[in-house]
C-alpha cells in the first residue's frame, strides 16, 4: 500500500468512526488558514477527501488531496494524536 492509499484509508476510517474532527490547513493557493477548527469529512474519493468547517460563523466547504496531508499542509488532529 502506498502512503496516499494508507492516508486514504485512515481519513475513510475516521469518517467511518466519527466524522467531526479537528483540521489544521495551510494552503496558500486557494488561501486556507484554518488552526484546530472542529470540521466534518463529509466525502471520501479515490484521490479526494471533502471537509465542510464551521470558520467565523460561515460554513465552508473544501476539497482536499491526500497528498495535501502528506506534505503536512492539512493535519487531522486525531489522526496526527494517535501518531499516524
Amino acid at each position: 500500500m502506498n502512503p496516499l492509499e494508507a492516508i486514504r484509508a485512515k481519513v475513510k476510517a475516521l469518517q467511518d468512526k466519527d466524522p467531526h474532527v479537528h483540521v489544521n490547513v495551510s494552503i496558500k493557493r486557494p488561501k486556507i488558514s484554518i488552526f484546530n477548527d472542529p470540521a466534518e469529512i463529509i466525502g471520501v474519493y479515490p484521490n479526494v477527501f471533502r471537509l465542510r468547517e464551521h470558520h467565523d460563523g460561515s460554513e465552508k466547504t473544501h476539497t482536499v488531496k491526500y497528498s495535501d496531508v502528506l506534505t503536512g499542509q492539512v493535519e487531522i488532529l486525531e489522526l496526527a494524536a494517535k501518531g499516524e
